[in-house]
């Protein structure tokens, strides 16, 4: 692929209680889209969104982003395959949005309308306004539409490259339990950095890290960043993946 597009596709409000959750049904897109050739998926975030009363979600008010390379000719297939399977597949009840989004289109004042919408309400006039304003394709398929707010939040959040959890990321997970070199992990997952808690940056290709039962990475600096913490060789490693309770603040 010459020069690949970087396209976010921002998913919201897809589920409900005894469903399976929008990272279910981020993960199915991406999957597909690789399998019809119009997309090489590079990784899923999750965005945390406000959690109030005056806000409707289902358990976490979270967002998902799946960022793909993709050529130019590809995107109204992506956007009619990803609006095909949320119409489809959202659970009942929801109000599930969409927003198929060029990075390179993604302004500041999108970006700053994310991080106003982890901190207080915000509407879907003021979601449709901007994303008439950029030229992007946010659509409601299911319900009231509201996911609208959290499709364009999520593409917000994370072009802004310091923001989210990855809920997936290729070869990440088959990690689980095992006790894996810094150069092997580097060789076998997308992650681009591995550093500790207060910003060590592991560069040691021998170093062995215990992956433990809930590895993930986090976005940050617009890189793929594993957070370790020291193990003391207890454990037969000289690092372990960080705390599940200190990364789900992310």
């Amino acid at each position: 692929m010459r020069n690949p597009l970087v396209v976010l596709i921002g998913l919201d409000d897809t589920d409900n209680l005894e469903s399976c959750g929008t990272g279910y049904h981020a993960r199915t897109i991406a999957k597909e889209l690789e399998i019809q050739g119009l997309a090489n998926a590079l990784h899923i975030t999750r965005h945390q969104l406000l959690v109030s009363p005056l806000v409707p979600y289902t358990s976490h008010n979270s967002a998902a982003c799946i960022r793909v390379h993709t050529e130019p000719e590809n995107l109204a297939a992506i956007q009619a395959y990803c609006e095909q399977y949320l119409a489809a597949n959202s659970a009942e009840g929801s109000d599930a949005g969409l927003c198929v989004a060029p990075e390179e289109k993604i302004s500041r004042e999108i970006q700053r309308f994310g991080f106003l919408a982890k901190r207080r309400l915000v509407t879907q006039a003021a979601a449709r306004h901007l994303s008439v304003q950029a030229g992007l394709p946010l659509v409601g398929l299911t319900g009231t539409h509201d996911g609208m707010i959290g499709a364009l939040a999520a593409v917000a959040l994370h072009a802004s490259g310091s923001d989210g959890r990855l809920l997936w990321l290729r070869g990440l997970r088959e990690m689980t339990d095992r006790m894996m070199a810094l150069g092997e992990l580097f060789a076998k997952t997308g992650l681009e950095v591995i550093q500790s808690r207060d910003g060590q940056v592991l560069k040691d290709e021998n170093t062995i890290i215990a992956m433990g039962s809930w590895p993930r990475a986090v976005w940050m600096n617009n890189e793929a960043v594993l957070i370790v913490e020291k193990t003391g060789n207890e454990e037969g490693a000289d690092w372990r993946v960080a705390d599940k309770q200190y990364l789900k603040q992310f």
